[in-house]
Order: structure tokens, then sequence, then C-alpha cells
């Protein structure tokens, strides 16, 4: 099979072909493309799980440094 071959039913043409899965994030409330779900802990009692764009989580994540 050729890479332009749509009609192809093996994996990776079904996962290109794929439209990306949207919701409405927990960080901006807009709909867009989820990134991950992610936990937001507001206290040791009240947390929040949802999905989490593109956007916010370059935008929230922190880089890990050894040390």
């Amino acid at each position: 099979m050729a890479w332009y071959n749509i009609n192809s039913q093996d994996k990776i043409t079904a996962e290109t072909l794929e439209k990306p899965n949207t919701a409405r994030c927990i960080f901006c409330s807009r709909e867009k493309p989820v990134h991950t779900i992610q936990k937001i802990y507001f206290s040791d009692f009240e947390m929040n799980e949802g999905p989490m764009c593109k956007e916010c989580h370059h935008e929230h994540a922190k880089k890990a440094i050894a040390s």
C-alpha cells in the first residue's frame, strides 16, 4: 500500500484521517482539541478533573529539572 492510498484499512491511515477529539477545556473554557485529561486540586477535599487543550497545557506545564 502507498501512503497516498486513503482507502487503506491499516491502523496508521485510520489515525491520520481521524478528526481531533474536541472538548471544553477546564482552564480556558473554550472548545478546542484535547491534549490530555488533567486534575486540578483546590484543597485536600476539592478537585476537578477534565480535558485540557494544547495551548493551556503548554502554558501551565513546568519543566522538570534534575538536581
